[in-house]
């Protein structure tokens, strides 16, 4: 693969998915940590959701832009930035541009692909079919998709949404087959060729991170509801949240206001003058799922806030969407519902990071600081999950105690 092929290529994201460990170890479930921390707040008490953040806990805002210095210059591509404590937004910012061609800058408005960040949407639709009695998670996934064949053991949709299917990555698969992601190709193209593979391991034996078994999990929404995975989110998702600006992009020809556009820089011995961007954006892909979502950095405070209100099917459904996989073999992973379980400084985190097309983003929660932090990219050469990180070590500096020293 050359590296204008490799520029383009969705993240493989090998080791380190997006920018986030994938472990497996005997511990307790999310769910469990999130049950504990609820019931630690009715004898702590938390800050209203109207109420401002203590000054003491507020970085000063030259410290938080410092982080973002590089690329908040002219003519660089560059990112979005939201931060919110208890369900409100206490800092928002875009650095450098959302349009190089235009110079138009980035603004927290501005609507940014966001890539794997999406696989958390596509699990939580499944959550709400299963919560509507439209499915069970451990249906066989053929009662839904008759195309895939037959296997012993069978495949289930728990295991897709833990990445214990033995599904290899559809991306992968469709570059050896030669159809590059560039080139315009139907679900029902992908689905078909998704089904011709041999699965990597029997499933439930192991964890492989895989963009098909989500692009697979797409299409049941669409069959077990009657409709697209974009309508199903739009009714269900983003209709009651209020996200007005995020979609599923399955259509290429949509328009989105306020889109930015993605960008590469020129790598020594390629095309193009070295040094300087080129336009990276991928205009003809359209296979919601493991990704294929728009939004904005003002749209996903809606979506941190769900987290502590309940407002998308109760308790009950956010246990669910909170709960690890679980190995053949005993073994709990640290993947939930399209998100991950991870620590910094010392304090658990939750969340997931996307790239592709030169996107690059990441998502970040600390769910017993009430606190959250995303940032949202439009070049292949920042680090979302760095950033997001150093600004999180700025609010939660005293949370952390002397971490990092």
């Amino acid at each position: 693969m050359n590296e204008r092929e490799k520029a383009l290529a969705p993240s493989g994201c090998d080791e380190i998915r997006c920018g986030m460990k994938t472990t497996q170890r005997s511990r307790p479930s999310i769910a469990r940590y999130a049950a504990l921390a609820a019931i630690g707040a009715l004898f702590v008490g938390t800050l209203p959701l109207d109420a401002e953040l203590p000054t003491a806990q507020m970085p000063p805002a030259s410290e938080i832009d410092a982080v973002f210095a590089e690329y908040n210059v002219p003519g660089s591509a560059g990112c979005a930035l939201g931060v919110s404590r208890d369900g409100e937004l206490v800092y928002e910012k875009g650095y450098g541009y959302a349009n190089l061609d235009w110079h138009i800058p980035v603004t927290p408005t501005t609507a940014f692909y966001v890539g794997s960040v999406a696989k958390q949407f596509t699990a939580a639709a499944i959550a709400l079919l299963a919560h509507e009695g439209k499915l069970d998670l451990d249906d066989e996934i053929r009662e839904y998709l008759p195309e895939m064949p037959v296997r012993d053991p069978a495949i289930t949709i728990r295991h897709m949404i833990h990445h214990m299917s033995g599904l290899p990555d559809l991306w992968l698969v469709m570059r050896r087959n030669g159809h590059p992601t560039a080139d315009l190709f139907t679900r029902e193209q992908a689905l078909e060729l998704l089904a011709q593979q041999e699965l990597a391991f029997p499933p439930g034996d192991q964890f492989e991170y895989s963009n098909g078994g989500y692009f697979a999990l797409g299409m049941i929404v669409e069959r077990a509801s009657g409709t697209s995975l974009r309508e199903y989110a739009a009714e269900k998702i983003f209709g009651p949240l209020g996200m007005t600006d995020t979609h599923y992009h399955d259509d290429p020809t949509h328009i989105v206001a306020r889109r930015a556009l993605s960008y590469q820089l020129r790598e020594p011995g390629g095309p193009g003058i070295e040094g300087k961007y080129f336009q990276s954006y991928q205009g003809n892909f359209a296979l919601p799922g493991p990704g294929g979502l728009y939004t904005t950095v003002e749209d996903m405070l809606q979506w941190e806030r769900s987290f502590l209100d309940n407002r998308l099917g109760g308790p009950d459904f956010m246990e669910v969407t909170h709960t690890n996989g679980i190995l053949n073999s005993g073994e709990v992973l640290n993947y939930a519902f399209g998100l991950r379980e991870d620590e910094r400084g010392g304090l658990r985190t939750v969340g997931h990071g996307g790239a592709y097309m030169g996107f690059q983003a990441i998502y970040h929660r600390f769910p017993e600081q009430r606190f959250a932090t995303w940032v949202f990219c439009n070049s292949g050469r920042i680090s979302p999950n760095t950033l997001a990180l150093r600004v999180a070590d700025l609010f939660l500096a005293e949370e952390m105690g002397h971490w990092g020293e």
